[in-house]
């Protein structure tokens, strides 16, 4: 997952893709040392992508580079994953006009099939959750607000662990939006729901008090038709106890 900036945020800025190789990179591969949180080690590889701390004029950054699968034809892969790069970016750029903190994008090479972003200081969500306390109650009601938002906008993240959410001066900065989509449907929204659901489950010791707390945050951001959406997770939930 991608963790962004230390200081205040710059103002997002218009950019173009690169669709081009040509010339000398702007993003030097300069390590930083760790905060006081946890910082992840990087680089770091996923499934998809390999994640690696360096600098774009001056700021710290993450650069997301998506790695080729030797399994996929060539000209297959190369699409795929520009074209998941491309949807990536647009996610966030759609997250952001819903209210959303996500990471300033700086930079996007689509011949390199890659995004440079901010680097957001911070701890995760789920760190500030199992130190528990009425911040870490503040923290689930501002999840369920930033996924009310999210899901009013039409996007489902996709991947709603606490460990993708940095929190920055009481805010939470949504994080890998590589799983995510544009999608409305009753189902879409309960399934991404019934995930944040079973992350606080696995992962912290007070599931029932956080989950209260998403909830009504969720509902307060996401307003009318909240109601069927928290309804669609218990029966998400209730197939998978009769299957």
């Amino acid at each position: 997952m991608e963790q962004p900036g230390g200081t205040a945020a710059p103002a997002p800025r218009r950019f173009a893709p690169r669709r081009s190789g040509g010339g000398p990179s702007r993003t030097g591969r300069t390590f930083f040392s760790r905060g006081p949180h946890r910082a992840p080690v990087f680089p770091r590889r996923g499934a998809e992508a390999i994640l690696t701390r360096t600098e774009f004029l001056g700021r710290a950054a993450v650069e997301k580079a998506r790695v080729p699968k030797a399994y996929r034809h060539p000209t297959i892969d190369e699409a795929l994953r520009r074209t998941r790069i491309v949807a990536e970016a647009r996610l966030m750029a759609e997250a952001r006009s819903a209210g959303v903190a996500v990471p300033v994008l700086y930079d996007i090479d689509l011949a390199g099939n890659r995004i440079v972003m901010e680097f957001v200081e911070g701890p995760t969500a789920k760190e500030v959750l199992e130190a528990g306390g009425p911040k870490a109650l503040r923290t689930a009601r501002e999840i369920g607000r930033v996924v009310g938002r999210l899901h009013r906008a039409g996007i489902v993240h996709g991947d709603l662990t606490t460990s993708n959410m940095i929190v920055r001066d009481g805010t939470v900065v949504m994080l890998d939006f590589s799983l995510g989509a544009m999608d409305s449907g009753l189902e879409a929204r309960g399934v991404d729901l019934h995930l944040l659901r079973e992350a606080l489950r696995s992962a912290h010791a007070d599931p029932a008090a956080y989950d209260r707390a998403v909830v009504a945050g969720y509902r307060a951001a996401f307003g009318r038709g909240a109601a069927a959406a928290v309804a669609q997770v218990d029966e998400i939930e209730s197939r998978g106890r009769y299957t």
